[in-house]
């Protein structure tokens, strides 16, 4: 897939310049990224990439990075639902949280694993259109 015909909601600084693929940056949690993910699909983009990928917590990594079609004319109303448990999921996450767990010190360390598997998503996504 032509990543042009992308949209990629991230709140990793490290994925803010990427090039060739229209990046929405968005500051603050990854919640909020969600929140954007969802606005996005409701007016009918495509999930391209789980909001969940890797299965690390929302709590431990606060950066993520989420891919989505272009715009198509029909709104995907499981994918709707999908992404709701998720934003529970970091609501609940966000109240239990006592404290930072690594706060700044693991911050490069997180955006790192954010934008690999961004970079995997993509490699895949270019594979699937072959």
């Amino acid at each position: 897939m032509d990543s042009r015909q992308v949209l990629i909601i991230t709140n990793n600084p490290m994925v803010k310049n990427t090039n060739n693929a229209e990046i929405c940056f968005v500051i603050g949690d990854c919640g909020q990224v969600l929140y954007q993910v969802f606005n996005q699909v409701a007016m009918g983009r495509r999930l391209l990439s789980h909001p969940l990928a890797g299965s690390i917590k929302f709590e431990d990594n606060p950066y993520r990075s989420v891919v989505l079609s272009k715009p198509e004319t029909d709104v995907d109303l499981s994918t709707l639902a999908m992404l709701e448990k998720c934003l529970e999921k970091v609501e609940a996450g966000v109240r239990e949280r006592t404290a930072a767990k690594g706060g700044l010190a693991f911050a490069r360390d997180f955006q790192m694993i954010d934008k690999e598997l961004l970079d995997e998503a993509m490699q895949a996504l270019g594979e699937r259109q072959v």
